[in-house]
């Protein structure tokens, strides 16, 4: 039991520095391609390792009941669709640093819906470690100025804003669907179904002329270790040690794409930035220990 949890931790771990690299790749990728078609790229990349993989763990992984198709279904519209809508948008107008900071409130943002929708109750020392997340993700919201938080609020935050609201309903649903599919079943239906939803309006985006070659590497990383790695162990992870554990992980995520901003983008950290990250870590780190 512990050798299992080990390695999903691991796994967990290496998907948080794969996640961390997708900011990189989608600030890069968002300034040439709409949000639509750049996911759309991203999703059928992916789609042609994961499909192939899919069946050949289980050539009947594409019976599924209607049950089945309803669940994943929700993982597609929120996880892929959603998520994608506001992350490429997102990092188009922000700072990869920037836009990972607001997304590192994912976990907290698991645990209310966990708490909501589940009857989970929340003891004062969560209560003040939700408080202490939200704090430093308004400090980094307010470039450090708390006091003008809503003048400082802008589109970019927004759209970042919907990104761990779309995810944690996205990890919170997976439970109920990982419960009869696996992991890769489970991502590979998700991804299907989004991307569906995805292709309705990329005909309505415009198209670039000229595509740098690093844009299209930044694509392919995004749909091989963005989704392909990164689902799967995530999904994983939810199945062995369950969705508020699993997502705590995410914590890293910021951490590893402010590192990767500063090496591969040359952005500048403010002292701001490590003060907020320092309470959004610490605050989730008292909800996961009590």
């Amino acid at each position: 039991m512990f050798y299992l949890c080990s390695v999903t931790y691991f796994k967990l771990i290496l998907v948080a520095i794969m996640w961390g690299g997708t900011f990189i790749a989608t600030r890069m990728a968002s300034q040439v391609f709409g949000s639509f078609t750049g996911a759309a790229f991203r999703y059928t990349v992916a789609l042609t390792f994961m499909i192939p993989l899919m069946l050949w763990k289980d050539k009947h992984s594409f019976k599924i009941t209607k049950k089945q198709f309803f669940q994943l279904l929700i993982l597609g519209g929120t996880g892929i669709f959603a998520y994608s809508f506001f992350f490429f948008n997102g990092l188009k107008l922000v700072e990869a640093s920037h836009g990972a900071l607001i997304v590192a409130l994912n976990p907290v943002l698991v645990m209310l819906i966990s708490s909501y929708l589940g009857k989970e109750r929340i003891n004062n020392i969560r209560k003040l470690g939700v408080l202490i997340s939200l704090t430093g993700t308004a400090l980094v919201i307010s470039r450090g100025d708390l006091f003008s938080l809503f003048s400082m609020f802008s589109w970019g935050d927004a759209f970042m804003l919907g990104c761990p609201i779309s995810w944690a309903f996205y990890t919170y649903f997976a439970k109920d669907a990982l419960s009869s599919t696996t992991p890769l079943q489970a991502s590979t239906w998700a991804i299907m179904l989004g991307l569906m939803m995805i292709m309705f309006f990329v005909p309505f985006e415009p198209y670039p002329l000229k595509v740098d070659t690093n844009v299209w590497l930044a694509l392919v990383y995004l749909g091989v270790c963005g989704s392909v790695l990164g689902f799967v162990w995530y999904y994983e992870g939810i199945k062995k040690i369950g969705p508020v554990k699993a997502s705590a992980f995410n914590n890293l995520i910021p951490v590893f794409a402010m590192l990767l901003s500063v090496i591969i983008l040359g952005e500048e950290i403010q002292g701001y930035a490590i003060y907020g990250t320092i309470m959004v870590i610490g605050g989730v780190f008292l909800i996961n220990k009590f």
